[in-house]
C-alpha cells in the first residue's frame, strides 16, 4: 500500500471553489487548448508550473471544464494531490469521476484500485487533471494508472516546481506561468471589489497599494477582494504575527454563525474545509501541523492582509480593535461595532456603559496591571462591567483574565473562555442555554485540581465543546443518572473516571463525542476486564493515569477511533491484543511511559492494527517486542524515544511495504543497528526510495549555569565539534542538551572547559 504521511487533501479537493477570474491569460489558455486538441496520437502531459497563487489551478480548471475540450474525450477525471495525500483517496477520486461511483471500492487494496482505474481508462480517450503535485514520487504513484495506447489521451498537471513539470512532460514543454503586471493586478482587484462600477478616485491610491502588496498573485487578489471579508472576520481580531490556534479559531467561527450547516457534515468539518481553502491560496500561513496526522494546529495571517481585513471590518462596522493607549474619545463614534477586541482592561471599563449591542468581546493580550489586582476586586468588577453587554455571543477572556462566573444572565452567549479560581461551577450556568463552547482554565497560581460540575450542565443541550484543562472534572453520579443527554457535545476534556460504571454512565450521556480526554483512577487490579463501548463517532481518545492507579480495567471498544494515546499505565501481555480487536480503524497509536507486563514483552499477532499508520513509543518499559509477519500491514511511521530497555526492532518491519519513516531518539545501539538493517532492506530489496531513517542522539548535561553573557560563544564552540547538530539550554532547569552523532567524551571535555572558563 502506498500512502504519503499526513492528512489527506480529499476534503479540500471536494470543497467547491469560487468563481475565480483571470486577467491577461487568454492567450495562454488558447495555446494550452490547442495542445489538448492536437493530433499527436501518443499520450501527452500538459504541465503548468509556477509559484503559489498565480492561477495554475484556475487555468487548469477552465480548460478541464471547457466544453469544446471536454466534448473530445470519452472520460474526464480529476484529483488534487497536495503536499500530503492519501494514495487511496486519489484513486477513489479518479474512479468516482471515471465510473460515477466508488462506494463499493473503498475496501479494496490500493493495487486493485489502481488496476481497476487503469482498465477503465485503457480502451477510451481520457482527459485527466492532476492538480498540485509537489514531487516526482507523487507523479510516479499515479502515472502507471494512465495507459498510453496512442488514442490522443491528455493529462493536465499543475505544480509549483519546475523539476516536477519537466519530469512529467512527454511531448509538450512545461508552461511557466508568469506573475501579473501591476496594471493587471489593479484591474482584477477593481473588478472584484466594485463589479461593473469604477473605483472612486479618492480610493484609487489605496487600491493600487493594496493590489501591489498582493504580490502580483491573482488568487490573492481575488481572495482579498472577496472571501477574506466573508470568512476571516474572526482572524483579524488576533494580533499581528501572532500564532492562531486552529481549534479556537474554528470554535469562534461557529459561535459567530459564520459556518452554515450542510447535511451529512459537521460544522467543524465544514470550517476545516474553509480553512484549507485559505491555506491553499497562500493567504493563511501554517505555523504548526500535528506530527501524527499532519492536521493544521496553528496558523498566522500576513500583516498586509491583516491590515486590509481590519479596514474592511471597520467599514462594515464589524470589528473595532481597541489599542492599549487608545482613549475612548478617539473612538466614541464607533460604539455600534458588533465586535470589540481589547488589549487593556481599562478600555473595557470605558466602553461598557454604551456597548449593549456588541456581540463579541475578545481580550487580545495579557494585562499585567489587571493581573496584579486582588482576585476578589477584579473578578467582582468584571462581572459588573459585563452586565452592560447584554447581547454578547462571544466572551473570550482566555488571556489570564479571571472571572467569578456571573455572566449567567447573558442568554445569547455561545462561546465563553476564561480562567477561574474556584472548585465548583454554580448551577446557574445552565441559564446560558445557548452556550456551545465552554473553556475554563485554572489560574497560573491556582492550586485547585478538581472542578465539580453541577448537574445542570447536562441541561445545556447545545454544548459542543466542554474543555477544562488543568482540572479534573467530576459530576455527582446520582444527579448525572437522571440528566439529559448532550447529543451535540463533540469535545470533552478533562473528565475523570473512578469506576467502569461511572465511565459507562458518562459515555451514555454523550453519544456523539468525537474527542475525549480523561483521567483514569482504579486502585485495585481487576479480576476481569470489561469491554467499555465508547461512542460510535469517537475519533480521538487520550487516557491518562491518575495518582497511584496503574491499570485500565476495561478494553477500549470504539469502531471509528483513529487516534489513541495511553499515558502512564501498566499493560499486561493481553491488553493491547484484546483492545486491537475493537479498534479496526485505528491510525495513530501513542504509548507514553507505559510499562509492559510479563517481563516487558509485547506480542503483536497477525492482522492486528490493520489500518495503523503511525506508532509512537515514548519512554516505554519494553524489553522484548515480538511482531508477526502480517501485523501493522499499513504502517508508515515508527517513532521510538527513550526506549532504553528494547534491544531491537523486529525484522518483520523490513517487509512492511508502506513503511516510510523510522525515528530513533536516545535508543540503544542494538536498536540503531536493527533500524539500519531495516533501512537497507527497504531501500535495496523493496526499492522503497521514499524510506527515511532519522537517528537522534542527545546528551543532557545538568549543572549550575550561572553566567549567560558568554553563552553565545559557548554555543559556537560546541557547534564546531564533529557531529553536533543542535544545542539548547534551559536556564530554569539548568540543563544543556546537545544533539547529534557526536563523541560523548569529547562533548563532556569541552563542556568542562567552558564551565571552568566561566562561559557556562
Amino acid at each position: 500500500m502506498k500512502t504519503v504521511i499526513a492528512r489527506t487533501s480529499s476534503k479540500l479537493a471536494r470543497t467547491p471553489r469560487m468563481n475565480e477570474e483571470i486577467v491577461g491569460f487568454e492567450d495562454v489558455i488558447e495555446n494550452l487548448r490547442k495542445k489538448l486538441l492536437s493530433e499527436t496520437k501518443g499520450q501527452d502531459v500538459i504541465s503548468i508550473h509556477g509559484m503559489p497563487g498565480l492561477g495554475k489551478t484556475t487555468l487548469a480548471n477552465r480548460l478541464y471544464s471547457d466544453r469544446s475540450v471536454v466534448s473530445q474525450f470519452d472520460i474526464c477525471a480529476q484529483c488534487c494531490v497536495s503536499q500530503v495525500y492519501s494514495y487511496k483517496d486519489l484513486l477513489l477520486s479518479l474512479l468516482r469521476d471515471a465510473i460515477g461511483d466508488e462506494s463499493g471500492s473503498r475496501e479494496l487494496p490500493d493495487n486493485e484500485l489502481a488496476d481497476m482505474l487503469r482498465k477503465t481508462l485503457l480502451p477510451r480517450r481520457y482527459l485527466i487533471l492532476v492538480d498540485d503535485v509537489w514531487d516526482n514520487s507523487a507523479w510516479d504513484d499515479l502515472r502507471g494508472c494512465f495507459p498510453d495506447v496512442n488514442n490522443r489521451s491528455r493529462i493536465i498537471l499543475t505544480t509549483r516546481h519546475h523539476e516536477v513539470a519537466k519530469y512529467a512532460s512527454v511531448h509538450s514543454d512545461p508552461l511557466h506561468l508568469r506573475m501579473f503586471y501591476e496594471d493587471e493586478s489593479w484591474k482584477l482587484l477593481e473588478k472584484k471589489v466594485f463589479g461593473e462600477q469604477s473605483c472612486s478616485p479618492l480610493l484609487k491610491d489605496v487600491g493600487l497599494r493594496i493590489a501591489k502588496l498582493c504580490g502580483k498573485l491573482p488568487l490573492s487578489i481575488v481572495f482579498v477582494a472577496g472571501t477574506l471579508s466573508e470568512m476571516e472576520k474572526e482572524v483579524e481580531s488576533f494580533l499581528e504575527d501572532r500564532v492562531i490556534d486552529i481549534s479556537r479559531l474554528i470554535r469562534l467561527w461557529i459561535s459567530e454563525s459564520f459556518i452554515k450547516s450542510s447535511e451529512g457534515r459537521s460544522l467543524e468539518d465544514i470550517a476545516e474545509g474553509y480553512l484549507e481553502n485559505l491555506i491553499g491560496r497562500n493567504l493563511v500561513m501554517v505555523t504548526q501541523r500535528a506530527d501524527s496526522d499532519g492536521m493544521v494546529k496553528a496558523c498566522r495571517l500576513h500583516d498586509v492582509l491583516l491590515d486590509f481585513c481590519k479596514k474592511r471590518a471597520a467599514e462594515e462596522n464589524f470589528l473595532l480593535c481597541i489599542k492599549r493607549d487608545q482613549s475612548t474619545k478617539a473612538v466614541i463614534s464607533h460604539k455600534q461595532q458588533a465586535h470589540l477586541a481589547f488589549s487593556k482592561m481599562d478600555n473595557l471599563v470605558e466602553w461598557s456603559a454604551s456597548s449593549s449591542l456588541v456581540g463579541s468581546v475578545i481580550f487580545k493580550s495579557y494585562d499585567p496591571y489587571f493581573a496584579r489586582c486582588p482576585l476578589s476586586s477584579h473578578a467582582f468588577a468584571l462581572s459588573h462591567i459585563l452586565i452592560n453587554f447584554k447581547f454578547l455571543k462571544v466572551l473570550d477572556l482566555e488571556h489570564q483574565v479571571v472571572i467569578d462566573f456571573n455572566p449567567t444572565e447573558h442568554f445569547y452567549l455561545r462561546y465563553l473562555s476564561a480562567h477561574i479560581d474556584q472548585n465548583s461551577i454554580p448551577s446557574s450556568i445552565s441559564n446560558l442555554w445557548n452556550l456551545e463552547t465552554l473553556i475554563l482554565k485554572r489560574t497560573p497560581a491556582g492550586r485547585l485540581n478538581t472542578l465539580l460540575l453541577p448537574s445542570t450542565i447536562w441541561d445545556m443541550v447545545k454544548l459542543r465543546h466542554l474543555h477544562i484543562p488543568n482540572f479534573r472534572a467530576e459530576s455527582e453520579d446520582a444527579l448525572l443518572e437522571n440528566s439529559a443527554k448532550l447529543y451535540d457535545l463533540e469535545t470533552l476534556s478533562t473528565t475523570y473516571f473512578s469506576s467502569v460504571e461511572k465511565a459507562e454512565l458518562m459515555l451514555r450521556k454523550t453519544p456523539n463525542l468525537r474527542k475525549l480526554i480523561c483521567e483514569v483512577q482504579f486502585l485495585e487490579y481487576p479480576n476481569q476486564y470489561h469491554v467499555l463501548n465508547f461512542p460510535v463517532r469517537l475519533e480521538m481518545l487520550k487516557l491518562y493515569r491518575f495518582n497511584n492507579s496503574k491499570v485500565i480495567p476495561f478494553y477500549i471498544s470504539a469502531p471509528n477511533l483513529k487516534y489513541l494515546k495511553l499515558s502512564g499505565f501498566y499493560l499486561d501481555s493481553h491488553y493491547l491484543s484484546e483492545t486491537a480487536d475493537h479498534l479496526k480503524h485505528l491510525e495513530v497509536l501513542k504509548l507514553y511511559r507505559v510499562e509492559f507486563g510479563d517481563h516487558g514483552e509485547w506480542k503483536v499477532s497477525n492482522g492486528m492494527f490493520p489500518q495503523l499508520k503511525i506508532l509512537k513509543l515514548n519512554y516505554v518499559c519494553l524489553m522484548k517486542w515480538i511482531v508477526a509477519d502480517d501485523a501493522f500491514p499499513n504502517l508508515e511511521q515508527l517513532v521510538l524515544r527513550g526506549c532504553k530497555d528494547l534491544m531491537e526492532i523486529p525484522f518483520c518491519f523490513m517487509d512492511i511495504l508502506s513503511l516510510k519513516y523510522i525515528e530513533l531518539d536516545n535508543c540503544n545501539k542494538s536498536v540503531v543497528k536493527s533500524a539500519k538493517d531495516i533501512e537497507e532492506a527497504q531501500v535495496e530489496d523493496n526499492q522503497n526510495t521514499n524510506f527515511k531513517l532519522v537517528i537522534i542522539k542527545k546528551m543532557i548535561l545538568q549543572f549550575d549555569i550561572s553566567h549567560d553573557k558568554e553563552i553565545d560563544n559557548a554555543f559556537k564552540r560546541l557547534a564546531s565539534l564533529p557531529g553536533v547538530d543542535s544545542i539548547s539550554i534551559d536556564m530554569i532547569e539548568k540543563k544543556l542538551t546537545v544533539g547529534g552523532d557526536m563523541n560523548a567524551n569529547e562533548v563532556r571535555l569541552v563542556v568542562g572547559k567552558l564551565i571552568d572558563s566561566g562561559m557556562l
